[in-house]
């Protein structure tokens, strides 16, 4: 049993993180900014810490005695834009390097066990036939999402060679899950039935997909000791080509037909950003991450993509009705 604090605690992959952490018997304290998600860290069994991010002299002092910290605050923390502009993935760039900031300084004032930051798969070069792993090269070219988390890359690795005891978790480019209102509902489900999101290109190359339950637990995973100053690639097993990924999104919200949509038009649609983002090419090779013992409960893409998006359908129904209940007894 450990004491983990964990910043991002109530996002989309957080809150698969502090329910496994929790699952394992640790004492999990969440930095909540405002009421909001004090109240959901609560209902999941942690412990909220209030403060925010961007003020972190306010709280740190105050935290509690802990083994490991985790920060798992994502590309779409403050919200989900209706474009991947430039624009955006410059703000969102130095928000990433200050919450990567903020993950070191806890680690060093805490003298904690190790500390988990997560980031994405675009770290690393593409690779147009063969697998990426923790060996492949990193890369710190502005090309979709990598526009934002080059910087913290750079930073992690410094640090790491200063012995901060630092874990890298790489998440995959798409993380998916049952969840309305999510990133991935905004971004692929929501644009894609608006006609937003098309196949780019020829839509052969490779999207890294995992399901978000195996994520957040492989990030709860992570938070030990002796993964620390190492990276882990954390995907599923198969090799989804953009092609099939948008074809099994469509197919699950009755869209009969995907639009194929040339580069620059995708830049139009939804910026550049996104354009560079759905033409990268990677398949992970999660070797590193299962033979340290991890098991995926959704190994599959390809299988576990359907009864997702039906459990999908079914809770977006669920809001649906609960919203107009709410309305109706306001009225």
């Amino acid at each position: 049993m450990s004491s983990v604090f964990v910043m991002g605690g109530t996002g989309f992959i957080g809150t698969e993180t502090v329910k496994e952490l929790l699952a394992r018997g640790d004492t999990v304290y969440g930095l909540a900014r405002s009421t909001t998600a004090a109240l959901k860290l609560q209902r999941l069994g942690a412990i909220p810490i209030a403060g925010d991010v961007y003020e972190p002299e306010r709280w740190i002092a105050d935290l509690p005695p802990i083994d490991y910290a985790i920060n798992v605050l994502g590309f779409f923390n403050d919200g989900v834009p209706k474009r991947l502009s430039l624009n955006f993935t410059a703000r969102s760039r130095e928000k990433y390097i200050r919450w990567a900031s903020v993950l070191v300084r806890v680690a060093k004032e805490k003298k904690v066990k190790a500390a988990v930051d997560v980031t994405g798969t675009t770290i690393f070069e593409p690779r147009e036939v063969e697998w990426i792993n923790e060996q492949t090269p990193l890369r710190y070219a502005q090309d979709g999402f990598n526009r934002i988390t080059w910087q913290a890359t750079r930073l992690m690795v410094d640090e790491i060679k200063a012995g901060v005891p630092i874990v890298v978790a790489v998440a995959p480019n798409v993380v998916y899950g049952p969840i309305p209102d999510s990133s991935f509902d905004k971004v692929f489900i929501e644009s894609l039935r608006a006609g937003r999101m098309g196949i780019t290109g020829h839509g052969r190359n490779y999207i890294p997909t995992g399901h978000v339950e195996d994520v957040g637990r492989a990030v709860a995973f992570l938070a030990d000791e002796k993964y620390a100053g190492e990276f882990f690639l954390i995907a599923g097993d198969d090799a989804v080509t953009q092609k099939e990924f948008l074809y099994s999104l469509a197919r699950a919200i009755g869209k009969k037909k995907v639009l194929q949509l040339p580069k620059p038009l995708v830049s139009l649609l939804g910026g550049k950003a996104a354009a560079e983002f759905m033409s990268l090419s990677q398949r992970v090779d999660n070797s590193k991450l299962k033979n340290a013992g991890f098991v995926f409960k959704y190994p599959r893409f390809a299988e576990a993509i359907g009864p997702v998006m039906e459990q999908f359908q079914r809770a977006r129904i669920v809001v649906s009705q609960g919203i107009r209940g709410g309305e109706l007894e306001n009225s």
